[in-house]
């Protein structure tokens, strides 16, 4: 995973259009993942901004409610790519402007999904977990508390009204600083050495 200059071709390929700001989240629709809680704030943000799109990559149970309640509420600007092979989830990360995930329970850190995106050189709109705090240290995104969507949708308009093209640069020199696998691999390695140790 890595930047790609070229965002055209990549919209192009999954219909998304070439002038909006384009809001990234990929996961499975289950509870944990709060997918209502994503399309409830992006209804707002829809409001107050024509030019933005929400694309939601992943299938799970909750996939056919999520995409009915989208629907119900007339959203236009939200694409369900449904489940989308390995090996081109790198070119919707390339597509995107910002990665979103509104979990309130994620296991592993890093969060695989965040560190993807990271890895792009995607700024991130992540919920208040702890093991998602690190990126208000790393300074590359913005922790938000989900609990109350409006409050929510006004935090992330805010933020996509400044802009973050320094926190592009920083998420992914942490990602390659700390997030590597290599490194990563090398951290459990001795983890692993030191409870054998024991």
């Amino acid at each position: 995973f890595h930047p790609s200059p070229d965002k055209k071709l990549w919209r192009e390929k999954y219909g998304i259009p070439e002038k909006d700001t384009v809001l990234l989240s990929v996961g499975r629709l289950t509870p944990a993942k709060q997918p209502h809680t994503l399309i409830k704030v992006f209804s707002y943000i829809e409001r107050k901004i024509p030019d933005v799109t929400l694309c939601i990559v992943g299938k799970g149970e909750l996939f056919d409610n999520i995409k009915n309640l989208a629907d119900k509420w007339r959203l236009r600007k939200v694409l369900f790519l449904g489940y989308v092979d390995h090996d081109d989830v790198f070119a919707l990360y390339n597509c995107a402007d910002y990665f979103i995930i509104t979990s309130k329970y994620e296991g592993g850190m890093p969060v695989l999904t965040v560190a993807e995106a990271m890895a792009s050189g995607l700024p991130c709109i992540v919920s208040n977990i702890p093991n998602l705090e690190f990126i208000r240290d790393a300074d590359c995104g913005i922790i938000v508390d989900f609990s109350d969507p409006i409050r929510a949708s006004n935090t992330i308009l805010d933020y996509l009204h400044k802009g973050s093209l320094h926190q592009q640069k920083n998420a992914r020199e942490y990602a390659v600083n700390y997030l590597d696998w290599k490194i990563i691999s090398k951290k459990y390695l001795q983890v692993m050495e030191m409870l054998c140790d024991r």
